[in-house]
């Protein structure tokens, strides 16, 4: 994979990707978090190799995304911990580009965060930290919101990296979530008050960009406020045509990009950068004749593993940074 790594252009185009990569655990135990059965002993028989083998695919997924050049920057969710980041910035061929990361551990019960990875030759982090958390209910632990502020190309940027809670148990989450998106708006809008005029949320929403807790939580369609933020969902054209993950034969837009509406413009298009944002080259599909949706090929079907890379699409953009 090292001679197809795509020389990196000094360009004012840069590429923004996000990523649920689905479990990127490290295979030892951790005894602070509910990681069992990604582990050598636990029920999905985690192992070195299956373990190495998901970080070079995840490598290759970047590499593949544009011949031309590599991935500014990449948002992650459902990885472990510094170690996996470690290994996929070190130990795969993505160490050529030499990307850091911004990582800070949070307390979702399963150990599981989001964290962002960047080519300091394209991206000079300034500040970054994570949002409070909104509510302060033991049931209520979950993922941190990563903010981190910074210049890509010559473009000052604030940028949201999210894994909002799960629908299980019946879509109990659901206020949490749209409690949580608030949060990220009142952030932005406050940021907006101190002179930042460019804001990017990328992330595993847990919801469509047409659902309530997406329009009402970043205030979509209130036009009344012209003191606050107008943000632009990049995802919402997708319904009923395609989405990042699927469940039941049905896609859903899940993971997306949203940005502040003086950031449309700069959004170019071509070659995997189409108007869904979603890239799933043939190598991230499962092969099923029958299903009529393109189903990301996932690590694992059940229990059984079957060797894919995550039960999630990427999604990319092409953003003009001069």
């Amino acid at each position: 994979m090292l001679c197809l790594l795509p020389n990196f252009v000094m360009a004012q185009e840069d590429i923004i990707v996000f990523h649920n990569v689905e479990n990127l655990f490290y295979p030892m135990d951790d005894k602070q978090t509910q990681d069992d059965d990604f582990t050598l002993e636990g029920k999905k028989h985690w192992t070195f190799k299956k373990y190495n083998k998901k970080l070079n695919d995840l490598a290759k997924t970047y590499i593949a995304i544009d011949e031309k050049q590599m991935p500014s920057i990449i948002g992650l969710c459902e990885i472990e911990n510094d170690t996996v980041l470690r290994a996929l910035t070190l130990s795969t061929p993505l160490r050529k580009i030499g990307y850091k990361y911004i990582h800070y551990p949070s307390k979702d019960i399963r150990g599981i965060d989001v964290a962002l990875l960047y080519n300091p030759k394209r991206f000079k982090a300034e500040e970054h930290y994570t949002l409070p958390s909104v509510s302060d209910k033991e049931e209520d632990r979950t993922r941190d919101v990563l903010y981190v502020k910074g210049i890509i190309g010559k473009l000052p940027i604030n940028i949201y990296v999210v894994h909002a809670p799960s629908r299980r148990e019946n879509n109990i989450k659901k206020e949490l979530r749209e409690e949580i998106f608030s949060q990220i708006y009142a952030h932005i809008n406050n940021m907006y008050s101190k002179g930042e005029k460019n804001f990017l949320i990328m992330g595993d929403f847990n919801d469509n960009p047409w659902d309530e807790t997406i329009i009402k939580g970043f205030a979509l369609n209130d036009t009344s406020k012209t003191d606050k933020v107008k943000l632009i969902d990049l995802m919402q054209n997708n319904k009923d045509i395609t989405g990042s993950y699927v469940y039941s034969k049905v896609y859903y837009s899940f993971d997306q990009f949203i940005v502040s509406e003086n950031l449309r413009d700069k959004i170019l298009y071509g070659k995997n950068f189409n108007q869904s944002h979603i890239f799933k080259p043939s190598f991230l599909v499962e092969k099923d004749r029958k299903s009529k949706v393109d189903k990301p090929f996932s690590a694992y079907k059940g229990m059984k593993y079957q060797g894919g890379i995550s039960d999630h699409f990427p999604v990319v953009l092409k953003i003009n940074t001069r």
